[in-house]
């Protein structure tokens, strides 16, 4: 079989023969022909010519034909190219409308897309809200499991505290039971505590303190154990207190005061129930004098209303209408004399009748119209007369009535009641009186006594019998009087010990103050420089010495809560008030690292100060004062001791009163210009005027003891 490539090529050298072959037989042709042709051409030329011109229209045919035909080409490429720009703006709209479809699609699928997103976006952001949602639930629920377990184990831990407590309470008592003979003050030291922990409920406040644990009034708990905390440290206090025996008279001293308070509400009471007694007796007789005088206004009522019938019948004229009109003016007169009678009677002029004046009034116009001959006048004065004392008739019922009212059997019911609470008041008192010890024996032997005489008076009252129930009151009133009076005496008497032990307490504490307060200012003067460069070291021990510095406010503190308890001076709890401020005012400063002229300044002056007060309390007496007014003892020895207490209060004063002005003088010269204060500034200011108003006051109670010139011997 013979390739494609050979097969072209034989296909293609046949042609080339044949046309060979053809052009060798033209050529070849013989020339008789020719000749024949040749002597024929002028015979064709016309011929020729002939086909020319046919060939010249046909030409032209043609010609107009091909210009026919061009201008139907031309024609239809016109209409071609108006159909293809037709078609182009077609497919042009087309494709406007595709794209426009298009982004219309786009659109919408865009929106599909936003809107599937955002559906997405909605659901993981529910998912995890969920998510969220649960992971809390499940930390709430696990911080519930967390924080009951924990409230658990500390209510266990409180509820172990409590029989710990219980069981101190016992040892304490078995304890002292033991050392009562072998060691006294220890025995007194371990009662005192156990009485202290009884009458502050400390046991029962733990266990209350567990139930609100328990039931989760987790804020209620706080403050009960915020209570406990403090109670506890100062029963810690009691039983490792040095000074047992100043504590125990402070605690004796609390006692007595509080039981004489006590006592002067019993009293007070007393008299209220005493004074009602007398005031129903009064009452009574009142009304018994009343009852006596109501037949005089009955018979005065009457009298007027015969007199007024008289008037009527009397003739209307003739010899006898003068005669009957001055006997009926003579009657008149009579009672008009005995209504100013009765308007002046001390029982009447008490209770201020007001018709029986107005009824003298109308009274006398009768008499002067009984004068002339106008009866109608008259009778019109007479009626008004009556009238007036009709009203005063009814407002003494009235009157009787309210009085009887007061002192009705109720009345005596409730008050018999009062007297019963008093009574079981001074019952109460009576039991507890006996921890005072030797004054308490008195005092409970008073109350007992006061406490039968108004037994006594209860059932007087039952019975509406004012007046035994006013006799018994008295006699209670005389014993609680009794009573008061001496205990009085006893806690004067306590005070006067506790101040001379206070004073030599003051003395000692105020001198080992002094000497820390040196050595804090020295200190602090050392470490100035080094807190200026920022040392570390320095800026620590700054902070250490505001500690001891806040140990000087506490213990300065502790000394002004027992000068006030002792009353202990005038200006005395002053000063020392002003001092605590000004040490915690230093502790502050060294607190926060301010070692600057001013902390220094400060300190220098509080150990001034400490100084100055020593001086002061050692000239100041420790017995009370006279009362406000009194003068000067004329005894030389009492005389001098009261002049060196004024001497040692105003030395106080005038030191208070300089440091006051050093500090106003400082302030003034911090003060702007401008007219409104600084916040910081103004809160100065206000300190100052505070402290002056402390000072004034002082001064005021010392101006008050000072004798008035009339009184010098």
């Amino acid at each position: 079989m013979k390739s494609p490539s050979t097969h072209h090529r034989l296909t293609t050298a046949g042609r080339l023969a044949l046309l060979l072959f053809l052009a060798t037989a033209i050529t070849v042709r013989p020339h008789p022909a020719l000749a024949q042709a040749k002597t024929d051409a002028a015979k064709a030329a016309s011929v020729f010519d002939d086909e020319k011109a046919d060939d010249k229209k046909a030409d032209d045919k043609k010609a107009d034909d091909k210009k026919a035909d061009d201008k139907k080409a031309d024609d239809k490429k016109a209409d071609d190219k108006k159909a293809d720009d037709k078609k182009a703006d077609d497919k042009k709209a087309d494709d406007k409308k595709a794209d426009d479809k298009k982004a219309d699609d786009k659109k919408a699928d865009d929106k599909k897309a936003d809107d599937k997103k955002k559906a997405d976006d909605e659901k993981k952001a529910d998912d995890k809200k969920k998510a969220d949602d649960e992971k809390k639930a499940k930390e709430k629920e696990q911080a519930k499991k967390t924080t009951a377990s924990e409230r658990d184990a500390i209510g266990f831990t409180q509820e172990n505290v409590a029989a710990q407590m219980t069981e101190l309470e016992e040892r304490m008592f078995r304890l002292s039971e033991a050392l009562r003979g072998l060691e006294p003050e220890n025995a007194s030291r371990l009662r005192l505590a156990l009485k202290f922990s009884r009458e502050e409920q400390i046991l029962d406040q733990m266990r209350e303190t567990h139930k609100f644990m328990k039931d989760a009034q987790l804020s209620k708990a706080e403050t009960e154990v915020r209570e406990l905390v403090a109670k506890l440290e100062h029963l810690r206090n009691l039983l490792l207190a040095e000074d047992l025996d100043f504590q125990l008279k402070v605690a004796r001293l609390r006692q007595m005061r509080e039981t004489l308070s006590q006592l002067d509400r019993i009293v007070k009471e007393e008299r209220r129930e005493l004074g009602w007694s007398r005031f129903a007796i009064e009452q009574r007789k009142g009304l018994d004098r009343l009852a006596a005088r109501r037949p005089d206004l009955e018979t005065l009522a009457r009298d007027q209303k015969a007199v007024i019938a008289d008037t009527k019948n009397a003739p209307p004229n003739g010899d006898a209408v003068k005669e009957a009109r001055a006997a009926l003016k003579d009657r008149e007169v009579k009672i008009r004399n005995t209504a100013n009678a009765l308007a002046t009677d001390p029982l009447f002029a008490d209770l201020q009748p007001p018709h029986l004046r107005r009824a003298d009034t109308h009274l006398g116009d009768a008499v002067s119209s009984l004068e002339g001959t106008d009866t109608d006048a008259t009778i019109e004065a007479e009626e008004k007369a009556l009238a007036m004392i009709g009203q005063e008739l009814t407002r003494f019922d009235e009157q009787v009535t309210q009085s009887k009212r007061t002192i009705a059997e109720g009345e005596f019911k409730r008050r018999q009641g009062d007297q019963s609470k008093n009574r079981t008041a001074t019952d109460t008192l009576a039991e507890v009186s006996a921890r005072l010890g030797d004054a308490g024996v008195a005092l409970r032997k008073d109350l007992i006594h006061a406490s039968g005489s108004m037994r006594t008076a209860e059932e007087g009252l039952g019975k509406t019998a004012a007046e035994p129930a006013a006799d018994n009151q008295s006699a209670a009133l005389e014993a609680l009087t009794k009573s008061r009076e001496e205990l009085a005496q006893a806690v004067e008497k306590l005070l006067v010990e506790l101040r001379k032990e206070l004073q030599a307490r003051l003395v000692a504490e105020l001198t080992e103050m002094h000497e820390m307060q040196a050595a804090i200012r020295e200190s602090t003067q050392a470490q100035a420089p080094r807190v200026l460069q920022k040392s570390r070291t320095a800026l620590i021990a700054v902070s250490g010495l505001s500690k001891k510095e806040a140990e000087l406010g506490e213990r300065m503190e502790h000394l002004l809560a027992l000068v006030e308890e002792t009353e202990f001076g005038i200006a005395l709890p002053t000063a020392l008030r002003v001092l605590s401020r000004e040490m915690r005012s230093i502790e502050g400063w060294l607190k926060a690292g301010d070692v600057a002229a001013r902390t220094i300044a400060l300190e220098i002056r509080v150990e001034e100060d400490l100084l100055g007060l020593l001086q002061a309390i050692r000239r100041l007496p420790p017995g009370t004062p006279p009362p406000p007014g009194s003068p000067l003892p004329s005894d030389l020895r009492e005389r001098e001791r009261e002049l060196n207490r004024l001497v040692a209060e105003l030395k106080m004063i005038r030191l208070l009163q300089s440091r006051l002005n050093d500090d106003t003088v400082g302030v003034d010269k911090s003060r702007p210009d401008a007219s409104s204060l600084p916040p910081e500034l103004r809160r100065e200011v206000e300190a100052l005027e505070a402290s002056q108003d402390e000072i004034r006051e002082s001064l005021a109670k010392i101006a008050e003891r000072l004798e008035s010139p009339e009184n010098n011997p």
